[in-house]
Formats: structure tokens, C-alpha cells, sequence
């Protein structure tokens, strides 16, 4: 069961097997600023180098295509380890094509630029790659029109609300382009509302309304830093920070959060150091830091054991509710812990407790909460925080303040109608035109400059017929066909080699819209992916088995059992 449906975790739910990208870095820059190391690191820069794709940039996860996110993360933990990325030049040329005409970067090539990626983009030009950031003076402008009126930026031009985070990463993003150069905002009307954001606690928030976090603490801290300033009350954010230790040296992100976790230390350890204070306890801290190391190199967010992440656990819920031998305590224990995912700080489900609400995760949880016969999520919370997420274009990004694509938007569409809720729910007339700007001859893009692919195809025809435009959902379930293998099952590209997630996207599309599967072109294509061990792979041109999502995705084609889960 381990290989088929992860790691089970003793809190109840299962991990993926690879560390993760994010925790790795939060756990080596820590280390790193205490001036100390990862017991292994060289199984560190290995677990980063095998997430580098053929184009230079690095991937979430191996196997997948290469984002600003991802990139940025390995490479600054392998330059604190000391190690050199290979294929620089490569690097440097896929990270140029993230940049749009507007100077602001993006996460992959073709999709709209925001904040989080500029600043990735930014910091690697100059930290990893040390070159000047093309196009300065386009990127000037871009920062430049982050500010709205109550002095605060957002995520990008236009956006209508401010967030901490939105400043940290531009605040940093101009210091490490421009160095000392005076930065173009309103500088003391973004100092104002930063420290506006600061609680009577000392804490701060993301934004008005939020509860106080070290997340926002940290962003909020170094965002001043980087605008010569300080927090007004300094000393007791100082005192509020320390009071999020545990007993154990780790820190804790929320008041009334009573788990520590990487990025909580992480956190605290930086806005600590920014401010010039003691981090209390350093053995106490590193001791935390080692033990969330994997065997096999890299981090995860706490005691392995104990690691669980929300898609993982999905998908063995969503095996547990197949097979009679694991029915009972893996059900209710499964569905526990998504449940306990939605954590009251954030509107959707966190792919790791104490991280940030994502769009993928919270589509997993609800499917499989479904698909068992399990009590369902705060379906008023959800639909609120969807309403939040929905950006200027219509579409919607993996998280708060990310950039539209259209794996997200039809997420959030998929959601809707699993929780029950009409589409109308959201902005319907954003979400088609942001649709329409996916489209193109052959299909749809996943972002609206990327080549046209089978998958964003097949969700984008479930979306307009969600939005009851069938006719133009018949035309586009008839373009997913041109993407059909002789082989069997579906390829991402036209006439190429067919894929599982292609497959299961194209046979889900023909599902929702009660038309008819070639059930023997799918059994072929499954019979070469399912392996001798139960595993199945990605694609038939791997043995090797793609994991506990490949194995929940396989095992419901083989089922015939479809319910909506994107990636």
C-alpha cells in the first residue's frame, strides 16, 4: 500500500516519498543563516539536482515542467550548500523567456507576470546566475505600478488589494536589482501600511482582518528592512516571535497553532536576524531542523512520521474507499486529516498543514471526501476563499496572488460542482474570457502563451460546458480527439506519445459531458501503463512507477470511476 498510495504517516495520513522543495530551502537557508549545515548535504544538492529539467529551469517535482517557484528554490539551496547549478547557460536562456514585454516576470514562459515570480526571477539573475536583469527599465516600471492608493502593493499592476507579502517580494525583488537606488513607491505611505499591519501583540498580519502570523511577521520585517525602516513597536514583534518557541526549540506559526514546523522556524530565525535580536535556543532549533531530513536527502515540514500532505492523503482515501481491506480506520483517519487541512487561517485545504491554502490540494480533498461518502468541507469557506482567489483576468492562479492558468481555473470550476454550488458562484463572465485567451487552432494553452495542449483542452471544454455554452464545449471535446493515440489513451501533445494525465483529463471530459469512451483504445493504453507491482507509470515508455497520484489517477481509469482531480 505504501507504493500505491504513499507513505503512511502516523497522523493519520500519507506523504509522497521525495522531500519537498520548499522545505528543503526553508530548512538549509535556516541552518544556514545559524551558521550551521544539513548533516548530509551532499544528498541534499542531489534530491535538488534531480528536479533540474533538460531547458536549465527545475521543477516541483521530478518529471515536471520547470517554474520560476521551483527554480528559484533548489538553486538557492544549492548555492548555501556551496554547489553550482549545471546548465547555467540553459538556465539563463529558459529564464529570460519568463520575462514579459511589461519587465515583470512570470512563472513559465507564456503566462502573466506577478509579483512572486519577479521576485524569484530577480534574486536569480543576481544571486545565481550574476548577471544585470534584462530589461531594467521595463522592470522598474513594472515594481513601480504595484502601489495602490492606500500606499500598499499588490500582486501585480492593477491588482485591487494590497498584501504584506506582495511588498516583501517587491521591496526585495527592486533591492536586488537596484541596489541602494531610492525605490518608486510613496515610500512613507508603504512604510504606513506595513506597520499598519503590525497587531497589538506585536505580530503581524497579511492583510486587515487576518490573524497575526510568523509568516507575515517575517515578510513584513524584511519588507521594511529593505525600505530602511523598522517596525514602529520593534520590541514587542521581538517579544511576540519568542513567544511562538515551543519547548523544543521549533516554532510554532499561529498563536493558537499548537505545531511547529520549517517554515515557522524559518520565519522566526529571519525576522529575528533582520532585527538585530537573539534567536533563543539555536541547539534546540537545529535539532528540529535535522530531524525533519529525509533518509533519501532533502527536508519535509516536521518528523517525517508524522508528514503527512493533503494529495498523498487524497489519494488514499480515494483508494481506501475502493478496497474492502482497507475500509473502516483508513477512511475515517484519511478523512480526518484533510479535514483538519482546512485549517481556520485560510480559506482552502493547505497541501502540507501550516503551509498556504492551493487550489490542486483543495480540489483532491473535496473529490476524494466525496468520492468516500465522507462529510464534506466548509462549503461557504470554500467558495468565499475561490471568490477571494478569482484575479483581474477572470482565471485563476494555484494561490493567493499567483497568476492565472487554466489547471487552477477549471480547478475552482471543478470545486463548485463537487461541493454542489452553482458556477455562478464566482465572476462567470471573467472566467470566459479568460478562457477564450487560453484558446487557439489546435486547443487550448495552460497559460495563454504556451503551445495548445490536450489536457488544458479537455478542462477547458468541462469549463464551457459548466458554464452551459455547449456548443462550444462539443467543438472542443471534438479537438480533444485530434489528440487520441493509436496507441490508446491520450498524448499532451498532438500525435505525440500518450500520458496519464493527458488520458485522464480527456476520458473525465467525455465523462461529464455523457459521451461516449473508446473503452478499448483506454485498456490498451492502461494495460501499458499498469506495472506488475500495482504501480502505474506516467507514461508506457517508463517502468518505473509514477507514485501514490499516478496510482490514484490509473487506478480510478481502470475503476471507470472518474471524479475531477487536476495537476
Amino acid at each position: 500500500m505504501a507504493d500505491l498510495a504513499g507513505i503512511p504517516t502516523s497522523d493519520g495520513g500519507s506523504r509522497q516519498g521525495p522531500a519537498d522543495l520548499w522545505c528543503t530551502y526553508a530548512a538549509v537557508r535556516t541552518l544556514t543563516w545559524l551558521g550551521l549545515r544539513p548533516q548530509d548535504p551532499q544528498s541534499t544538492i542531489d534530491v535538488l539536482l534531480r528536479c533540474q529539467n533538460a531547458d536549465g529551469g527545475f521543477a516541483w517535482q521530478r518529471g515536471l515542467t520547470s517554474d520560476v517557484w521551483a527554480t528559484y528554490y533548489c538553486t538557492q539551496a544549492m548555492h548555501d550548500l556551496g554547489a553550482t547549478p549545471p546548465l547555467t547557460a540553459q538556465l539563463t536562456d529558459w529564464l529570460r523567456q519568463t520575462q514579459e514585454r511589461s519587465g515583470g516576470f512570470a512563472m513559465t514562459p507564456g503566462q502573466s507576470p506577478d509579483v512572486w515570480a519577479t521576485y524569484y526571477a530577480a534574486r536569480t539573475w543576481r544571486e545565481v546566475i550574476r548577471e544585470p536583469v534584462p530589461a531594467v527599465d521595463a522592470v522598474r516600471d513594472w515594481l513601480a505600478a504595484l502601489q495602490g492608493p492606500d500606499g500598499g502593493l499588490g500582486w501585480y499592476p492593477g491588482a485591487t488589494e494590497a498584501d504584506v507579502r506582495a511588498c516583501y517580494y517587491a521591496a526585495v525583488a527592486w533591492r536586488a536589482v537596484f541596489g541602494d537606488e531610492p525605490a518608486p513607491w510613496r515610500r512613507d505611505a508603504l512604510i504606513d501600511w506595513l506597520c499598519a499591519r503590525q497587531g497589538e501583540d506585536g505580530g503581524f498580519a497579511f492583510a486587515e482582518g487576518q490573524a497575526p502570523c510568523l509568516w507575515a511577521t517575517f515578510r513584513a520585517v524584511r519588507a521594511l528592512d529593505a525600505l530602511g525602516a523598522r517596525p514602529a513597536r520593534a520590541d514587542d514583534c521581538v517579544r511576540w516571535i519568542v513567544e511562538r518557541q515551543a519547548p523544543d526549540g521549533a516554532f510554532t506559526r499561529w498563536t493558537d497553532y499548537a505545531s511547529p514546523d520549517v517554515w515557522a522556524c524559518f520565519s522566526a530565525v529571519g525576522a529575528l536576524t533582520t532585527l538585530g535580536a537573539e534567536v533563543p535556543d539555536v541547539p534546540g532549533v537545529a535539532r528540529f531542523l535535522h530531524s525533519c531530513a529525509l533518509p533519501s536527502g532533502g527536508f519535509t515540514y516536521r518528523d517525517p512520521a508524522l508528514a503527512g500532505d493533503s494529495l498523498a492523503t487524497a489519494s488514499l482515501l480515494l483508494r481506501a474507499s475502493a478496497d474492502e481491506q482497507l475500509h473502516g480506520d483508513v477512511i475515517a483517519t484519511t478523512a480526518g486529516w484533510l479535514s483538519a487541512a482546512h485549517l481556520p487561517y485560510e480559506g482552502g485545504v493547505m497541501y502540507m498543514p501550516g503551509r498556504g491554502a492551493e487550489m490542486r490540494c483543495t480540489l483532491w480533498a473535496v473529490s476524494a471526501l466525496r468520492a468516500a461518502g465522507q462529510p464534506q468541507l466548509d462549503a461557504d469557506r470554500l467558495v468565499g476563499w475561490l471568490r477571494h482567489l478569482q484575479n483581474s483576468d477572470g482565471g485563476f492562479g494555484y494561490w493567493h496572488g499567483r497568476a492565472s492558468d487554466m489547471v487552477s481555473t477549471v480547478s475552482a470550476v471543478d470545486i463548485l460542482d463537487q461541493l454542489g454550488r452553482p458556477v455562478d458562484e464566482i465572476d462567470t463572465v471573467g472566467l470566459a474570457k479568460f478562457l477564450e485567451s487560453c484558446g487557439s487552432v489546435d486547443g487550448y494553452r495552460p497559460v495563454p502563451g504556451a503551445a495548445p495542449s490536450c489536457a488544458a483542452t479537455a478542462q477547458a471544454a468541462r469549463a464551457w460546458h459548466a458554464l452551459g455554452a455547449t456548443n462550444q464545449a462539443s467543438r472542443d471535446v471534438s479537438t480533444v480527439e485530434t489528440y487520441a493515440s493509436r496507441l490508446g489513451g491520450y498524448a499532451s501533445g498532438q500525435r505525440g506519445v500518450p500520458d496519464l494525465l493527458s488520458t485522464y483529463q480527456a476520458v473525465l471530459t467525455r465523462r461529464r459531458m455523457d459521451l461516449p469512451v473508446d473503452h478499448a483504445s483506454l485498456r490498451r493504453f492502461v494495460d501499458k501503463i499498469r506495472l506488475a507491482d500495482g504501480e502505474y507509470a506516467w507514461s508506457p515508455l517508463s517502468r518505473t512507477g509514477g507514485g501514490p497520484l499516478a496510482a490514484a489517477l490509473g487506478n480510478l481509469l481502470d475503476r471507470g470511476v472518474l471524479p475531477p482531480l487536476n495537476l
